[in-house]
């Protein structure tokens, strides 16, 4: 049995990965414990998964008891961890269950070097495998986590291929937005919060507006920022050129109806909305931080420009606006690269050798 300790089953890459590992696994029974609450993407799955929602409480050792409790219960061989936040009760309690091994996946940039659970944690990481989902983050953990039973290991984010061999045609996917045919439509999926910077994105749709009225930009997720962001499209009169969608579970269908994704983002591991661009053959523009370099080569399989420059931003979007046939090139390859290098397959083996290793 497999234990996978995300803080909730929301949308966003972290979250996918920890459905897909628990969908497409044939080696053994997979069980998912959430923290916090279950999440859209739980309430897709929890017919097929077993999953237990703690709600655990604030004071950190009655969460450790109730945590501690949940997986005594389920008695799995290994407990695999999403982020340190979760390796915290993780690694705590398999150091009292009787032969638990933990693989902790690190899928952002941040690490805590201050604090009581920031202790707790470089103790416990000693016993646990460590994976990053870029190289950027995997180097990081390797200099902050300097003594460790197993080596910290590179396994790259991946995605299923399945939801995007049915699309609708782009002209039905655009009607089924509310967008016409003719509108060049940009997007982005991505969380609301700070880090993804969804407010340069608007400023230079606002720009591009100025002379290309038929232009959309389309935001799909949701997050802390939700209010600020809908607050400042109603100030600045943005309404006919931005559509909030909220959290959505058909991203698929959203993706082809954009003719550019965009990822503004101040601070990303490899990120799955990335990949499920590709998936979609979409060309895309993104920011030259963390481990998108990895996935983006500039001008081949996507556009990389550098985080929080508004002038180079909009060049871009225009540069794609006016050169379909640069829009053709960059999907094609970037969906070769992707079925090449990414596919949920490829991350599945590498995560079940990791398991093995550990157990053996």
């Amino acid at each position: 049995m497999l234990s996978i300790s995300p803080p909730s089953l929301e949308v966003g890459g972290m979250e996918h990965l920890v459905v897909d590992i628990a969908v497409g696994r044939v080696s053994g029974k997979t069980s998912i414990v959430c923290l916090n609450k279950l999440g859209a993407l739980g309430t897709q799955i929890e017919h097929d998964v077993a999953i237990e929602v703690l709600a655990i409480p604030k004071n950190v050792f009655l969460a450790t008891w109730t945590v501690y409790r949940a997986l005594k219960a389920l008695n799995p061989d290994i407990i695999h961890c999403h982020n340190l936040h979760a390796h915290f009760y993780g690694g705590i309690c398999a150091m009292l269950l009787p032969n638990t091994k933990v693989v902790v996946t690190k899928h952002g940039q941040h690490i805590p070097t201050s604090g009581f659970a920031s202790k707790i944690n470089k103790y416990t990481l000693r016993e646990s495998k460590i994976i990053g989902v870029s190289f950027d983050i995997t180097q990081s953990m390797r200099q902050s986590i300097t003594k460790n039973q197993y080596s910290i290991e590179y396994i790259a984010n991946g995605i299923s291929l399945s939801p995007y061999q049915a699309l609708k045609p782009k002209t039905e996917a655009k009607k089924s937005l509310g967008i016409k045919e003719s509108t060049f439509c940009v997007g982005i999926v991505a969380r609301l919060s700070p880090p993804k910077d969804h407010l340069i994105l608007i400023d230079a749709i606002a720009d591009l507006a100025k002379t290309l009225p038929d232009i959309k930009l389309v935001i799909a997720g949701d997050g802390p920022l939700r209010e600020k962001i809908s607050t400042y499209i109603n100030a600045n009169n943005h309404n006919d050129i931005v559509t909030m969608l909220g959290e959505r579970k058909d991203i698929a269908n959203i993706l082809n109806a954009l003719d550019v994704f965009a990822l503004t983002s101040s601070a990303e591991g490899i990120p799955m909305t990335i990949l499920e661009a590709m998936a979609a053959r979409l060309p895309f523009i993104a920011t030259h931080v963390g481990g998108i370099p990895q996935v983006v080569i500039d001008n081949e399989t996507g556009i990389l420009l550098k985080d929080k420059d508004i002038t180079t931003l909009i060049g871009a979007l225009r540069q794609c606006i006016e050169h379909p046939q640069l829009r053709q090139k960059v999907g094609r390859e970037g969906y070769c690269f992707l079925t090449n290098n990414y596919s949920i397959e490829q991350v599945m083996s590498k995560y079940e050798s990791a398991y093995w290793d550990i157990k053996i």
